[in-house]
């Protein structure tokens, strides 16, 4: 065999650039899917601190005479409502407490959604209403006395007591 044809053999560049055209396309797929998937995980987490304030509303009321007075300014109440928004505006994470260096590392920087958006609690002797912006919508999740755990538009009015 004739030794020169063997080193002679290999890929082009056009080839070698049409693979690596490939690949990048590949990539930006995938990374699109990836931040769907953590916006998701956003609403997700904020759902379900929305969602144990309904847990927390139904231990306050038994526990305080058969009321909800009170009930937004009690600290597991206003603990999972400022949970729930952090996730939303990107409250930074104190490293430190959990033995990383650096001082802070930002929790969201999402685009297209205000920030600076807050969550919102009412309540009274017989009912309440609380709410939480959501991470990848301009929307809000909200529960409420009546049972209600939905999507709205908007956040309750300062005298509503139901999720709109």
């Amino acid at each position: 065999m004739n030794r020169n044809k063997l080193f002679t053999r290999g890929f082009t560049l056009i080839e070698l650039l049409v693979v690596i055209a490939i690949i990048g396309i590949l990539a930006a797929v995938v990374i699109g899917s990836l931040n769907d998937a953590r916006s998701g995980g956003q609403d997700a987490s904020i759902k379900q601190s929305v969602a144990n304030i309904r847990s927390q509303a139904e231990l306050w009321y038994n526990s305080n005479g058969y009321s909800y007075s009170g009930l937004c300014a009690a600290v597991p109440i206003d603990n999972l409502l400022s949970a729930a928004v952090d996730v939303v505006n990107g409250a930074d994470y104190d490293a430190a407490l959990h033995g990383i260096n650096d001082a802070t590392i930002a929790l969201n920087s999402l685009t297209g959604v205000a920030a600076g958006r807050t969550g919102s609690c009412a309540a009274d002797e017989t009912r309440y209403v609380a709410a939480s912006p959501l991470a990848s919508v301009a929307q809000f999740w909200c529960v409420d006395s009546t049972g209600a755990s939905k999507q709205s538009a908007v956040a309750p009015a300062q005298n509503a007591w139901v999720c709109p």
